[in-house]
C-alpha cells in the first residue's frame, strides 16, 4: 500500500514560541511538529530546561531530553533581560501560538501578560498549562504529576500496593495537560481561520486528567459509590480481562472482553485438547502460568490476547518495525510521534538558532550577545 501521507503536515507554516520546560510543554510541542509547526524553544542562556540535563547521556546530550524535543528549533534569550524581553517580544510578534507552562502570574510578571499580548496580537494563540489552572482555589499551589492524578480520582482507584509508588506514565503531564493543549491549539487555530482572533487557552492537568476518568466514574458515580481498586470491569474484575503471569515470567495481556472473544479463546483451547479454565482468576492464572508468553500468543490468534512487551522488546517487535514505529535518537531507538509529518529527528544544541531565528526579524543578535541576553550555540 502507497503511503498516502503529503509531505507537508497540517501545521505546515505555523510558527509556535515554546517557552515551557520539563515534559507538559515540551511534549505538546513535539505533537505539534510532528504535525508540520514550526517549533522554536526558547530557553534561558544559563538556566536552560532542566531535563537536557537527565541521564542518560550520549556525547553530552540527555536522551529524555532529545526524546521529547527533536525536530525543534534552538534560541537563547534571557527574558529576564530588557533586552532579551524585547527580542522575545518581536518573535511572539511574527508567532501563531505562545506555548508556556510557568505557574499561573508569572508571565505576567515577566511582562508578557497573556491579556495584553492578545490586545497588541489579536490573532495570537496563548497556551498556558498548569497543574491547577489560571483560575481556582489551588491556582498557586506547586505540585506534579502524582498530585494531580490524586486530585482526579485516580490514584484512589488503583489496586492496594499500586498506588504507593508514581506510575511508569505521567497521565497527568502528557495525557491531562500536554494533549489536551495540543487539540486545543489546533482548534484555536482552525477558529481564527474562520474569526481572525486568536484566544487564551487554560489548560489544567488536573482537569485535563479529571476528564481522562470520565468512564470509570459514570460506572461509579451512577451507582452512588466509589470506585473499587481492582473490581471494576475494566480494572480485573472480570477474569478474562487481565494480565497473567506466564512459565517464563512474562506477562499475557487478555483481553476477551466481549462473549464472542471468550468462546472464540476457549474454542482455540479446546482444539488442542487443553481444557478451557473455568471463568475465574485463579483458573486462568493457572492456565496461562503453564507455558511460556510467546506460546500462548502464537497459539490464541485472533483472541484478544497479546504480549506485555518488555521495554527492550519493543523497536524488534513485527507491528512496530512493520509500521516504522522507531527512529534513532541519540542513536538510541525511540519511538517516532504518531503523525507522519515529523522531521528529521535533529537535536539542535541550546541556541543553534538564535541568529537564525532573530536576525530575519531585525534584532541586532550580536548586542543581544554582548549585553549577556542570549547566546547561539
Amino acid at each position: 500500500m502507497t503511503d498516502p501521507t503529503p509531505l507537508t503536515g497540517p501545521l505546515d507554516g505555523v510558527r509556535i514560541v515554546d517557552l515551557s520546560r520539563l515534559l507538559p510543554g515540551p511534549f505538546c510541542s513535539w505533537y505539534l511538529a510532528s504535525l508540520g509547526a514550526e517549533v522554536i524553544r526558547v530557553e534561558s542562556p544559563d538556566r536552560p530546561d532542566y531535563t537536557r540535563a537527565v541521564p542518560p547521556m550520549v556525547d553530552g546530550q540527555s536522551v529524555f531530553f532529545a526524546a521529547v524535543n527533536r525536530g525543534k528549533r534552538s534560541v537563547a534569550l534571557d527574558m529576564r533581560h530588557p533586552e532579551g524581553l524585547a527580542a522575545l517580544e518581536t518573535l511572539i510578534a511574527g508567532a501563531d501560538v505562545v506555548l508556556e507552562g510557568f505557574r499561573p502570574g508569572t508571565l505576567a510578571a515577566s511582562g508578557l501578560d497573556p491579556e495584553a499580548l492578545l490586545e497588541r496580537h489579536p490573532g495570537l494563540v496563548i497556551a498556558s498549562i498548569s497543574g491547577f489552572g489560571q483560575t481556582g482555589a489551588l491556582r498557586d499551589e506547586p505540585g506534579h504529576d502524582l498530585n494531580y492524578l490524586g486530585y482526579a480520582g485516580f490514584v484512589a482507584a488503583l489496586r492496594p500496593g499500586e498506588g504507593t509508588d508514581p506510575l511508569p506514565l505521567q497521565i497527568a503531564d502528557v495525557a491531562g495537560g500536554a494533549l489536551t493543549a495540543a487539540l486545543g491549539i489546533a482548534a484555536a487555530l482552525f477558529g481564527r481561520e474562520r474569526s481572525g482572533r486568536g484566544r487564551w487557552l487554560d489548560i489544567s492537568m488536573t482537569d485535563g486528567s479529571l476528564s481522562l476518568m470520565t468512564p470509570m466514574l459514570a460506572f461509579a458515580l451512577g451507582e452512588g459509590r466509589d470506585l473499587l481498586p481492582g473490581g471494576e470491569m475494566l480494572t480485573g474484575a472480570v477474569p478474562a480481562y487481565r494480565t497473567y503471569v506466564c512459565a517464563d515470567g512474562g506477562l499475557l495481556c487478555v483481553g476477551a472482553l466481549e462473549p464472542k472473544f471468550l468462546q472464540r479463546l476457549n474454542a482455540q483451547l479446546a482444539e488442542r485438547g487443553i481444557e478451557p479454565p473455568q471463568p475465574t482468576a485463579s483458573a486462568m492464572g493457572a492456565l496461562f502460568a503453564a507455558r511460556p508468553r510467546d506460546e500462548w500468543v502464537a497459539m490464541l490468534q485472533d483472541c484478544c490476547v497479546s504480549p506485555a512487551l518488555r521495554a527492550t522488546e519493543l523497536s524488534a517487535h513485527p507491528l512496530h518495525t512493520s509500521r516504522d514505529s522507531f527512529e534513532d535518537v541519540l542513536g538510541v531507538r525511540l519511538p517516532k510521534a504518531p503523525f507522519r509529518w515529523a522531521t528529521a529527528p535533529d537535536l539542535p544544541p541550546l541556541g543553534a538558532d538564535t541568529r537564525a531565528v532573530l536576525a530575519p526579524l531585525g534584532v541586532d543578535v550580536d548586542a543581544l550577545i554582548a549585553a549577556g541576553a542570549a547566546k547561539e550555540g
